[in-house]
């Protein structure tokens, strides 16, 4: 196939291997040249992926399964990218991103139902004081004026609203840690988890209520 054309998958022939010929430093190149190089073997490729992403994924798996959890998933999460790879179709530069975060969120999830498992309830006591970085933490009553998001912002409080949406249906888990703290754009993660932008839209809703509604529960307990 002459050097520039397209194969059947739409890529562009040959730019993972151009890049080598050029020298150009795989961190300085676009995610769309890494994923086709990494597709033609150059393991620089992949690392680089690893590298650029690790640290996002990490943190989505700690904010969903706790942090004894999170590098073990994060491994899991690049190790189905790598098996995967080869069936993976790209189609811009933010598709690579939406994939990895897709299995991060499966990946996760099916971890939540094994601790749960594990643990025989359907999750952490809401009574029991929250553990931080900082040691134990007793639940103290805010300002009612703030909303969740705003509370999350503090270390304790981000600590008490991350433990709250591990008890929640996967999918209310999903909206609230994609878009109001991963960030994300409605599009994009509706990508992720698969749906309608307005299902997005809709269990967002639903997921900010019932995060709101049990926060202030668990402020009024003494």
């Amino acid at each position: 196939m002459p050097k520039g054309e397209r194969d059947s998958r739409g890529r562009q022939s040959g730019r993972g291997a151009a890049a080598v010929a050029a020298n150009v430093p795989w961190e300085h190149v676009g995610d769309c040249d890494l994923v086709i190089g990494a597709q033609e073997g150059i393991a620089e490729a992949f690392s680089t992926i690893v590298d650029k992403y690790h640290g996002r994924i990490y943190a989505l798996a700690h904010r969903t399964c706790g942090g004894d959890q999170a590098e073990d998933l994060t491994q899991e999460v690049f190790l189905r990218a790598f098996s995967q790879l080869h069936r993976f179709e790209l189609r811009n530069e933010a598709s690579l991103r939406t994939w990895l975060y897709r299995i991060a969120m499966n990946a996760c999830i099916n971890e939540l139902r094994r601790m749960k498992r594990r643990r025989g309830l359907e999750g952490p006591s809401l009574d029991a004081p929250i553990q931080t970085d900082d040691g134990e933490m007793q639940r103290t009553v805010p300002d009612e004026s703030e909303m969740p998001h705003t509370m999350a912002e503090r270390h304790e409080m981000r600590e008490l609203v991350h433990q709250i949406i591990r008890e929640m249906s996967p999918k209310y888990q999903q909206v609230l840690l994609l878009i109001d703290l991963e960030g994300m754009e409605y599009e994009e993660a509706a990508a992720v988890i698969g749906c309608r932008v307005g299902t997005v839209k809709s269990r967002l809703s639903r997921a900010r209520d019932a995060l709101a509604t049990k926060l202030r529960a668990l402020m009024r307990t003494p």
